[in-house]
């Protein structure tokens, strides 16, 4: 198993985005996170954890062939240590007949190279690899019943059993989107798990065990028209959520942080069951509450 020495995390690490089918909501939960911000990493001023170098499809500086590059060295093995983050889920192209559902670029042989095949040669390399929000933990909204795309979550796509370079295996961080103050922590805890500071404590999902240790009950207080208080939570153990405790932003914020209605987000399957229960016949059904 290949680990990351600290002296070899002392420059900086990069951190290697990609986008599959998503809505750039997990983009803006990250830049809207504070105390500390993404910033923050940027300029290299969290103790013991290096500068991050930030590859992101939009808000890289480099465009075009440079912006390509970036990602052709990390493929090849030239641009480590680095963590890859995946927002958006993974599309089957195979069912997109002559065409391709996502394309970054041209292989070799003039051929599309589509998000899955960038995940094909990234993920080998990568020190962790986050699936960030729902899409790409699970599958989400493109993944709903019905979609003509394949769509699934990066864990499916993989596999279960795959770890990356430093044994860690796929890193959940599900939520429509996750609050990015979550995601800064998490980034910072792998950060200091890869310098052999800490240990990085996942749950049975695979996901960071103190973000999702607290249920977010969809039984709000208010919001009696919602028909998503019918969630039965008894079937799905387990669907934890930061928001509660952690609030959207600056401790404020969220839907069960104000009393409002949890859908239930982070659910492997939130998408098809909510879609059930805001059925005509779900908003006249009676509301069972503990």
């Amino acid at each position: 198993m290949a680990t990351v020495t600290e002296a070899s995390l002392t420059h900086a690490l990069y951190l290697i985005w990609i986008a599959g089918a998503s809505c750039d909501g997990c983009t803006m939960a990250m830049l809207g996170a504070a105390e500390p911000g993404i910033e923050t990493l940027l300029l290299g001023k969290i103790p013991d954890v290096p500068r991050i170098v930030l590859v992101h499809p939009t808000l890289s500086l480099e465009s075009g062939d440079a912006y390509r590059m970036q990602l052709e060295q990390a493929a090849h093995g030239n641009l480590r240590p680095f963590v890859l983050i995946l927002e958006g889920s993974v599309l089957e192209e195979s069912k997109a007949g002559e065409g391709s559902f996502s394309r970054l670029g041209l292989d070799n042989n003039g051929q599309p190279l589509t998000t899955a095949a960038w995940i094909d040669r990234l993920a080998p390399q990568a020190e962790a690899i986050v699936a960030i929000g729902s899409c790409a933990a699970w599958g989400g909204i493109p993944a709903a019943s019905g979609s003509p795309t394949g769509a699934m979550g990066l864990e499916a796509y993989l596999g279960r059993d795959f770890c990356s370079r430093a044994g860690l295996p796929i890193i959940n961080m599900p939520g429509c989107a996750p609050p990015g103050e979550a995601f800064i922590e998490l980034l910072i805890y792998i950060c200091l798990h890869l310098a052999r500071l800490v240990p990085l404590e996942l749950d049975e999902e695979h996901r960071p065990r103190w973000l999702y240790n607290t249920l977010a009950y969809p039984l709000p207080p208010r919001a009696d028209y919602l028909p998503a208080q019918a969630y039965d939570m008894t079937d799905r153990p387990g669907v934890g959520c930061p928001v509660p405790v952690q609030g959207w932003m600056h401790n404020i914020g969220g839907c069960a942080h104000v009393g409002g209605a949890c859908i239930g987000c982070t659910a492997r399957d939130f998408a098809d069951r909510y879609l059930v229960l805001a059925s005509p016949g779900a908003l006249h059904a009676p509301v069972q509450r503990e």
